[in-house]
């Protein structure tokens, strides 16, 4: 299955905590592991040199342990096979390390740690971590989330723009619905015709646009009729079909307006390619809403993952 690992770094405050929850829920519906890190910066001696031996390191780093063994019985990760880790260094490298040393395949973030709330989107530790891997990742920004820590998400809104890569993210928002009793919100973003000009379009040009979007919006909606059909009943599916020339300002708009328990969106890394750039997702997407994002980068190992896991 996709998320088999999942890594949760935490800082021991309340806001790095807001990631257990949808952590504990990603591990059930993929029978995944949960692996809690926290990481302590070394103390330095009065030469400036890092004595990690001294006493009080010893101390800072067994309490830091004992914190995390006590999340283990949390009911936020119940029936989730839990693994706790305490590493040196800093916070942002290690947790790449980790990643790549323990075949990580979702790491799940707050946005903020023991600093608290600001006016940045997230943190620095987060921007440094969200910026360098390559792993689907799952980001919490503080929406309050009504639901007792043990039950699954109720509203899921996939973000879809008619490719492949895209459809993905619906996969896995089926996954997170396996027992049914979730509403599945497909978004369809039709991106309105690009017609650069050095002067204003003509009535004509203003015609064809309009043509074309009108055709765009046709196919999409038999998009989102035919994947209706191929969810079958065992999920109450909802519809949206957006047209618009900005769709990552427009997916956040939705989900400020509709406020589900989480976005999920396949994202890339090149251009020209299918789906939401992964700039754009944390540049201007995570910016402007406080919905969990769940962002399948590499997307298509996801899939097929996912695929194998259902045979």
């Amino acid at each position: 299955m996709p998320f088999s690992r999942i890594l949760v770094p935490l800082d021991g405050s309340d806001f790095a905590e807001q990631a257990l929850v949808h952590a504990g829920r990603m591990a059930r519906a993929f029978s995944g592991r949960v692996f809690l890190l926290r990481v302590l910066s070394e103390p330095k001696d009065a030469q400036g040199e890092h004595s990690a031996g001294c006493v009080d390191w010893r101390l800072r780093k067994a309490e830091a342990k004992r914190y995390l063994q006590k999340l283990i019985g949390d009911e936020r990760l119940a029936g989730a096979p839990t693994e706790v880790e305490v590493l040196d260094g800093r916070p942002a490298e290690a947790v790449a390390q980790f990643i790549e040393h323990h075949d990580i395949s979702l790491v799940v973030l707050s946005a903020w740690g023991a600093g608290g709330a600001s006016e940045l989107p997230y943190g620095g530790t987060v921007h440094k971590v969200l910026a360098n891997t390559r792993i689907p990742y799952l980001i919490v920004r503080g929406q309050a989330d009504e639901a007792r820590p043990g039950e699954p998400y109720r509203h899921i809104m996939v973000s879809l723009d008619g490719s492949q890569p895209a459809e993905v993210a619906l996969h896995v928002a089926s996954a997170l619905d396996a027992g049914g009793g979730a509403t599945l919100e497909l978004l369809h973003l039709v991106s309105e015709p690009l017609m650069p000009r050095r002067r204003p379009l003509t009535t004509r040009e203003e015609s064809l646009k309009s043509e074309l979007l009108e055709c765009n919006r046709r196919v999409a909606a038999g998009y989102l009729e035919e994947l209706r059909d191929r969810l079958g009943s065992r999920h109450e599916i909802r519809t949206r079909l957006e047209a618009s020339a900005r769709p990552v300002e427009t997916i956040a708009e939705v989900c400020r307006r509709e406020r589900p328990d989480l976005l999920v969106l396949a994202v890339h890394h090149g251009e020209g390619s299918s789906g939401w750039s992964s700039e754009a997702v944390r540049q201007v997407l995570l910016t402007r809403i406080t919905t969990p994002v769940l962002a399948l980068q590499d997307g298509m190992r996801v899939g097929q993952e996912l695929l194998q896991g259902s045979h």
